[in-house]
């Protein structure tokens, strides 16, 4: 908790990245404008993932780029907490004397919170979308130790198939998988009762989602999951290069390290001198299928981030792996006395507080006094304070431009830029990539004609997926019907004719 309290929130006011951070600024301005969900946005992440400034404000009264920037890092300290509990799980499974797991437990837990990284420009290997996953675990391990088999334990396991799509898309395609894989392993077991309250579950949570939203909404849901998950791979993919290729050395050292974390699983799993508990076991087990099921994500976009941000798993069964055979090792040697020496609270909060100062660029402990005003300066800080000066331009002239349109609509990758003029998409599509031949054409053409607006951001000096090759019929409308406007500093703007 120190660490968080302590952060220097007012690092987090800087520019921002129009395209990425505006994925959850503008869908909660269309389900305000609106009054629908799916309807009125095309979401790329999730309800949730997508729909984070509107959560935020039901707390704040406030939607901002600082309150989005505030709840990722809450999700990260979320993460950070629970990555704690499922290393008191894991050591608690261990075959060591109670001085050792001591010592071992806050070295463990003190290498894998440093998974988390609080730095604005930085991918965490948990990062925040990793949240409800981590909680799925716990929950998980929880109920396969509880002799009682609590009805409630194992149900809201089941209620997790849906909770996880309404969350991240890909999160909720992945804990389904892992549900999918437990649910076997429970048959094998002979566990009937585990399987028909976990089947009660998801069968409860999706009757009452249906239930609840209209059948234009649910329809709109499903689809929306299935063109994510089909178009996903193609829409972003870098292809992974062959392993120990020329230029590969990031993706071969991935791949080297997810076999090793899986070598290290059936080492701990088999070896009868180990003798891990079955909870312990269960842990490592299930985190090494995570890694292979969360590697979609490095093989969908070889890059950098995507790597990083699912490799969490794999890297946290690396480094428990290794810990655990220097300590076994240890624990038969002469060396183990002292561990009973320095297994003392003053010892393990010293490493606590160490820990809590090593990232010195983001944290001063005289926040710590402040800490109610720094978050605020965050949440509320003006939205001129994210962009550039030429950004501040540009949004000023396109403010002016538009001032008698209801909506704005671009076809560039500037997505944020109808959440800093306070108006909606005129479409779902708030993300011109997701218009694609053969999908959803003539679904944005019949939405873009119901709208008033007269003008249309088409290109822009920024560009991160947008390809107009994707979307030929929108580009023959878009030429039919309207004609350049101005080329306002790199950005083409189009009026309707």
């Amino acid at each position: 908790t120190l660490d968080f309290l302590i952060i220097d929130f007012s690092l987090y006011v800087t520019e921002i990245d129009i395209f990425h951070e505006g994925t959850p600024l503008v869908p909660p301005l269309n389900n305000s404008f609106n009054d629908t969900l799916w309807l009125s946005t095309l979401y790329d992440y999730g309800l949730v993932g997508n729909n984070l400034g509107l959560i935020i404000s039901k707390f704040t009264n406030n939607y901002s780029v600082g309150s989005v920037r505030f709840v990722n890092l809450l999700l990260l300290f979320f993460n950070q907490i629970l990555l704690v509990f499922i290393c008191r799980k894991l050591v608690s499974g261990l075959n060591l004397d109670k001085y050792a797991k001591n010592i071992f437990f806050i070295i463990l837990t003190l290498l894998v919170i440093s998974f988390i990284d609080y730095n604005v420009s930085t991918i965490s290997y948990f990062p925040p979308r990793t949240c409800l996953f981590l909680l799925f675990l716990l929950v998980v391990t929880d109920f396969l130790m509880d002799i009682k088999n609590s009805f409630w334990k194992i149900f809201l396991v089941g209620n997790f198939s849906l909770l996880s799509i309404l969350w991240w898309i890909d999160i909720g395609i992945y804990v389904n998988l892992l549900i999918a894989v437990l649910l076997i392993y429970l048959m094998t077991q002979k566990e009937y009762f585990k399987v028909s309250y976990i089947l009660i579950g998801i069968f409860s949570a999706w009757f009452i989602f249906v239930i609840y939203f209209p059948i234009e909404e649910i329809r709109e849901f499903f689809y929306q999951i299935k063109f994510i998950t089909s178009i996903s791979g193609y829409l972003l993919g870098l292809e992974y290069p062959q392993p120990f290729s020329a230029h590969s050395s990031r993706e071969t050292r991935a791949l080297l390290l997810l076999i090793f974390a899986g070598v290290s699983v059936i080492v701990l799993n088999f070896n009868k001198n180990i003798n891990l508990n079955f909870s312990a076991k269960f842990i490592i087990s299930i985190l090494f299928v995570s890694s292979i099921i969360f590697f979609q994500s490095s093989i969908m976009r070889t890059d950098t981030p995507h790597i990083k941000y699912s490799s969490g798993p794999y890297m946290f069964i690396l480094y428990f792996s290794i810990l655990y055979y220097l300590f076994y090792k240890l624990q038969k040697s002469k060396i183990n006395i002292y561990f009973k020496k320095i297994s003392s609270n003053f010892i393990l909060i010293s490493f606590i507080c160490f820990f809590s100062i090593v990232n010195i660029k983001i944290i001063n402990f005289s926040n710590l006094f402040k800490v109610k005003n720094n978050i605020s300066e965050l949440i509320y800080a003006a939205d001129g304070k994210f962009l550039s000066d030429k950004y501040k331009i540009f949004v000023k002239y396109y403010s002016k431009l538009s001032k008698d349109d209801d909506c704005i609509q671009i076809l560039s990758d500037d997505i944020a830029l109808p959440y800093f003029l306070k108006k909606p998409s005129c479409t779902q599509f708030f993300i011109p990539a997701h218009i694609l031949i053969d999908w959803n054409e003539d679904k944005f053409i019949n939405q873009i004609q119901k709208s008033n607006s007269q003008f249309i951001l088409y290109s822009s000096p920024l560009i991160w997926l947008n390809n107009k090759d994707n979307m030929p019929n929108v580009v023959s409308f878009i030429k039919s019907n309207y004609y350049l406007y101005n080329n306002f500093m790199g950005w083409h703007i189009y009026k309707k004719n």
